[in-house]
């Protein structure tokens, strides 16, 4: 395809792994099963006394955090084995035999799960990224129905069956007694005779506005895209075919309706119908002159991060196709955010046949059951309503999701380190509160 000059940066480039994984289609399956914390301010609590150390190890997986010093308070987080927590103070409290340690803003751990050290805070910043790779993991995808295991002293040990569609990160390949497996990263075990490497993760990314950057922008959404030298359609104005994804400058636009074109360079115009174009945004009264933000206009498919009036980042995203999957307008606050989390709908789809009357010998192309495992960066403004990465399709600008804002994995990663509540290392997943509330999202 004939390249055109185009007035924005390259997209960067991503080594893809080889298979021929299914094209899944999630459905409310990116609906994962948590309930919203209510966000709610601190009852009382007398300040402890110094905690007597450095750090705290944690010794026990997704060890929950709390908002004070008792079982009763909400959770604030979820931190990781090996992490250590900077140990602030302490003191007693109910549901832990052991101290209550705080380890930072409104989160408190039971001494019970941490081991006391003198050595340095430390932790790592989830979810893991290796450099060069734009995913935290490579993704997999069954094509076939098939079981998956566990790893039980040697031998497998069956946990479910799992079918065409269902999605993992991938941590490692391992053998047993002759057979290969992907392990995944919640270290089960799925036959490799039956799930791929996915070629599907996406290296589209947006771009970040800066001082002297262009604005606005837009992007190609068109595999079929033509520059044109007037602004018309008629074969005889053709320059050269654009390729998709390509970022341009907008300097012009002329029409109406169908007849819409816009200029992205001296004397190259662009059909309005194959590109996504940002429109400016004002800022919702109950924002503040420099306080983040998030803009999504669902009409262009785009996402654009802003401090108070000023863009600073800008992207295409896929929302809800529509109908019972469109995604909800309003204006919310993102109350957690999880470095990766299931999203399936496996136990409602199989209640739903229960409750029809369906057996259990439903052909497979008839049943929607879906269930993506390790949806990065997953960050909730309403409900179960997200903006997180995607490893299943390469559809950006268009609506494609059940609800939630699809996000090429780039942009997913760039969102969720630049809005609050802020992750802090060593931790998985972190709630809002009403001292360190979650950035403000609308959708138009």
């Amino acid at each position: 395809m004939v390249g055109i000059s185009i007035c924005l940066i390259s997209q960067a480039t991503f080594a893809r792994t080889v298979s021929i994984p299914p094209d899944p289609e999630p459905s409310r399956a990116e609906l994962p099963k948590i309930e919203p914390a209510a966000v709610e301010s601190s009852p009382y609590i007398e300040i402890g006394e110094p905690a007597g150390y450095l750090s705290l190890l944690v010794n026990r997986n997704r060890l929950v955090v709390r908002r004070g010093p008792t079982s009763k308070f909400k959770r604030r987080g979820v931190v990781m084995k090996g992490s250590r927590l900077p140990a602030i103070e302490r003191t007693r409290g109910a549901g832990c035999r052991d101290y209550w340690y705080r380890v930072h803003d409104e989160a408190w751990v039971c001494g019970s799960g941490v081991t006391p050290t003198d050595d340095p805070a430390w932790g790592l910043r989830y979810p893991v990224m290796k450099d060069g790779e734009i995913t935290p993991w490579p993704y997999a995808f069954v094509y076939k129905p098939a079981m998956e295991y566990r790893n039980v002293g040697g031998s497998v040990e069956e946990v479910r069956e799992v079918f065409k569609g269902y999605g993992f990160g991938v941590k490692g390949i391992t053998r047993l007694y002759g057979e290969a497996y992907f392990k995944t990263v919640e270290g089960r075990l799925v036959p490799r005779s039956a799930a791929g490497i996915s070629r599907r993760v996406s290296d589209f990314e947006g771009v970040e506005i800066v001082d002297g950057s262009p604005w606005p922008v837009g992007w190609v959404n068109s595999q079929k895209a033509w520059a044109y030298s007037e602004p018309s359609r008629k074969k005889k104005f053709r320059i050269a075919p654009v390729e998709r994804y390509s970022p341009f400058e907008v300097f012009e636009e002329a029409g109406k309706g169908r007849k819409r074109f816009v200029r992205f360079d001296e004397g190259a115009w662009l059909d309005r119908r194959d590109v996504r174009i940002v429109t400016e945004a004002s800022r919702p009264d109950s924002v503040g002159p420099a306080e983040k933000w998030i803009d999504v206009d669902i009409s262009q498919q785009i996402v654009t991060a802003y401090e108070g009036d000023t863009p600073v980042y800008v992207t295409m995203m896929s929302s809800g196709r529509g109908g019972g999957s469109r995604t909800v307008k309003g204006k919310f606050r993102i109350w957690v955010k999880v470095s990766a989390i299931p999203m399936d709908n496996t136990d409602e789809e199989l209640d739903e046949e229960i409750e029809k009357g369906i057996d259990g010998g439903v052909p497979d192309e008839d049943r929607h059951l879906f269930s993506l495992h390790d949806v990065p960066w997953s960050q909730f403004f309403f409900e179960n309503y997200a903006l997180h990465g995607v490893y299943w399709h390469d559809r950006f600008g268009n609506r494609r999701s059940h609800g939630c804002v699809n996000l090429a994995p780039t942009d997913a990663r760039w969102f969720f380190d630049w809005t609050g509540p802020r992750l802090p290392d060593g931790w998985w997943a972190i709630y809002a509160s009403e001292e360190d509330p979650g950035t403000l999202v609308r959708v138009r």
